[in-house]
């Protein structure tokens, strides 16, 4: 039977071979979209997932509050939250630190070999025991254990140390106030790309200046914590805020009420962007607008296929008739209709996973992401993709043969049906549908398009075109004599305008926070406020617009106190 089914089907695609063409390659651009965009959506719905504890792993961010009013909201934490937590609250099986914000650049040195590099975070041995990241070389148990250890990814050892094994070398980390020699003790695989943690070099969190293991008021490390069950989130944090109160022993930020929100792991790609987060987060509204679109496109293909089926079965209308009144049954002509759709879907599909593959880098591109097919592998989504293209075959298949049987033979073989009412009718409602879901997604194109032009041409408040930011090397001694000399090296060539020298440069996030209070403060509460160093050029520079008070002067008489 399945033989007979191969035959008929091939016979009808070779027969129009124009036709079924432009048939099945429609198919094929529907579904190479679809399962493009839905390819990304499960990628994205997939971050931090490869870890084994990953259902009872949170992170901890930081909420303070006046009253009731939420002022801040952190992706940050204290150095000291984790093992306060794990002493003071129940619930809290392990936990571990990854410092990271007070250093975003440093000097990396190994023999003659300096290199300026980023993504460098401290972290305790905790974070081999709560995330699954691939240790190829060293002990997870011991190899962050100890001040001065490092833990570098396989692309830095082949980067620094060529073919030599890197255990045992020693790597020198120069920072803006300090200089560490660290013994390499472990090399990892890359962190995956759906991973919201990405790091090259973990140095051991000992390593750290002693005071700063269990600072309360360096919000610069993010926490995560083991629980032994989901249920104790709400508990720890209503449990917090009572227990930080013997902890702010400062005055910044001590009239505030200090609190805590667990994030579950799989969650914090797709949460609301925070202050101080480690990357910039996906948007969980955007997803789920993508699935509808990738719906609304697979519905347009699917419907071209059936209009285009229709009418060309409505050529095949004496067939049908000739099949039924020799004998043939109303199941097996359904199952002949059904087998031609899983052949031309099949097609379809395989051609649009070979464009998606032609696509993907450039894809990869433009979102800024590293998607694979792999991803569908993870979480069942697998039994998603196959129930979407069984119903993809039924949905092709049934209504071209519903369409033809449910006529009498003789009106099919007289072929009537061409040109029923009944035929037209829902051959224009197809059509509709079909071009209603276009122009829903052309009109959420085209206002996308707007908003992002409209973003565009929006002014900043900043001066940014034209402007070549130049990163120094490091701390160095006599650091504010020689940017004087290189600011006056620069300002004397003909194009240069203005030159200023600053800690960050706009659009970056600043990391260093000044307590201080009003003079006339009555209950002279310390507050903690952003501060970005920089030189009194820098307002010139970037053009910003002084709306209250003055500019930073060159020599300014000290009055705070």
């Amino acid at each position: 039977m399945i033989g007979n089914y191969w035959n008929s089907a091939y016979r009808n695609l070779m027969k129009r071979k124009k036709f079924s063409f432009i048939n099945v390659f429609g198919l094929a651009i529907g579904m190479a979209s679809a399962l493009l965009i839905l390819t990304y959506v499960t990628f994205e719905f997939s971050f931090d997932k490869m870890h084994t504890k990953y259902p009872h792993i949170y992170r901890v961010q930081s909420t303070f509050r006046e009253g009731e009013v939420l002022t801040d909201n952190w992706a940050s934490s204290s150095f000291g939250y984790g093992s306060a937590m794990k002493e003071n609250l129940a619930g809290i099986e392990d936990y571990t630190r990854i410092g990271s914000l007070l250093q975003p650049e440093q000097i990396v040195k190994y023999g003659e070999l300096t290199l300026r590099e980023n993504q460098i975070a401290y972290a305790d041995p905790g974070f081999f025991r709560l995330f699954d990241f691939e240790l190829l070389k060293g002990d997870k148990k011991t190899s962050l254990s100890m001040p001065g250890q490092v833990v570098i990814t396989e692309r830095i050892a082949r980067k620094y140390f060529k073919e030599e094994d890197p255990i045992g070398k020693i790597l020198i980390f120069t920072g803006p106030y300090y200089k560490i020699s660290c013994e390499v003790t472990g090399v990892m695989e890359e962190m995956p790309s759906n991973s919201h943690i990405h790091y090259n070099f973990l140095i051991s969190y000992t390593s750290l200046p002693k005071f700063i293991h269990e600072y309360w008021y360096k919000h610069e490390a993010y926490t995560y914590v083991l629980l032994d069950s989901p249920e104790r989130e709400a508990e720890i944090e209503r449990e917090f805020p009572v227990m930080a109160e013997k902890y702010k022993t400062e005055e910044a930020l001590k009239n505030k009420t200090w609190g805590v929100d667990l994030v579950p792991l799989a969650d914090i790609h797709l949460t609301p962007q925070l202050g101080y987060e480690m990357e910039t987060k996906g948007n969980r509204s955007a997803m789920i607008a993508l699935v509808f679109a990738a719906i609304a496109i697979l519905a347009i293909a699917w419907i071209n296929y059936i209009n285009l089926t229709v009418a060309r079965s409505m050529e095949r209308a004496r067939e049908v008739g000739v099949r039924r009144v020799v004998g043939a049954f109303r199941k097996q002509l359904i199952h002949q209709f059904l087998f031609e759709a899983l052949v031309m879907n099949l097609i379809a599909f395989i051609l649009a996973v070979g464009l998606i593959e032609l696509i993907l880098p450039y894809f990869n591109q433009l979102v800024g992401r590293t998607v694979t097919f792999s991803v569908w592998l993870m979480d069942y989504w697998w039994v998603l993709l196959v129930l979407v293209f069984i119903a993809g075959i039924f949905l092709s298949g049934y209504y071209p043969a519903l369409a033809l049987l449910n006529r009498k033979p003789i009106t099919l073989l007289k072929g009537k049906f061409l040109h029923s009412k009944s035929g037209e009718r829902t051959r224009q409602v197809l059509v509709i549908i079909q071009y209603t879901a276009s122009m829903i997604l052309l009109c959420g194109t085209l206002i996308v398009f707007a908003q992002l032009n409209f973003m565009r041409s929006q002014s900043l408040g900043v001066k940014t075109d034209q402007t070549l930011v130049i990163k120094f090397p490091g701390r160095t001694d006599g650091l504010n004599v020689k940017l004087e000399a290189m600011k006056k090296a620069i300002m004397r060539l003909p194009l240069v305008h203005s030159v200023a020298a600053s800690g960050a440069v706009p659009g970056e996030e600043v990391a260093t926070f000044l307590s201080n209070r009003r003079t006339n403060d009555a209950l002279k509460q310390n507050r903690l406020y952003e501060m970005l160093a920089c030189d009194p050029d820098y307002i010139e520079a970037y053009g910003l617009q002084v709306i209250a008070g003055r500019g930073v002067f060159r020599r300014v008489r000290r009055r705070c106190r």
